[in-house]
């Protein structure tokens, strides 16, 4: 019976010391990546603005769905891997920048596309993920966590969908 307390024990204590590691960290992160891709900016729009075929080509993007405009802006209902998302499109700027908020409960934030001509033709573009995440376990487990994975993966992919490949490189990270 004393080893089953000592044993409860541990357990309890190492549930306390992740939950105050995660209550230490910062509920909010910034990462940024940015690729060279090929194509003009405004093909790239295109495909990127092209919400319903993200599942085609994002394997991150399971379906997407417009939902009913909510304060004159798109909405859409975005699942995936985390989940159902409802997501709003908070910056319209073709084909210049596009800017998502995303809420997937735990797990709130934005993505914002910026695409510019890249000197000799094509588009450089920086995708900037600005999130936040209130449960202390998860914050805990951010440790573990590359922010800019989810931001390399969709700049290969898209990549993938115009028949190229790009060298996606991380810029800026600050928080969790």
């Amino acid at each position: 019976m004393r080893w089953v307390l000592i044993i409860g024990g541990v357990l309890a204590g190492l549930i306390v010391l992740v939950v105050v590691v995660g209550m230490l960290r910062p509920k909010g992160h910034v990462a940024s990546t940015r690729a060279r891709f090929t194509h003009s900016p405004d093909e790239l729009w295109a495909t990127l603005t092209d919400f319903e075929h993200w599942s085609e080509w994002n394997p991150e993007v399971k379906s997407v769905q417009r939902l009913p405009e909510q304060n004159g802006r798109t909405m859409l209902d975005v699942v995936g891997s985390w989940g159902a998302a409802a997501t709003e499109l908070t910056v319209w700027d073709p084909p210049r920048r596009l800017e998502t908020q995303m809420n997937a409960g735990g797990f709130r934030g934005a993505w914002t596309y910026d695409l510019a001509p890249a000197p000799g033709g094509g588009t450089i573009l920086t995708v900037t993920e600005r999130g936040e995440v209130d449960n202390p376990l998860f914050r805990a487990m951010m440790i573990f966590h590359d922010n800019h994975a989810t931001m390399i993966g969709f700049h290969h992919a898209l990549a993938a969908r115009f028949g190229e490949s790009v060298e996606p490189v991380k810029l800026e990270t600050a928080g969790g």
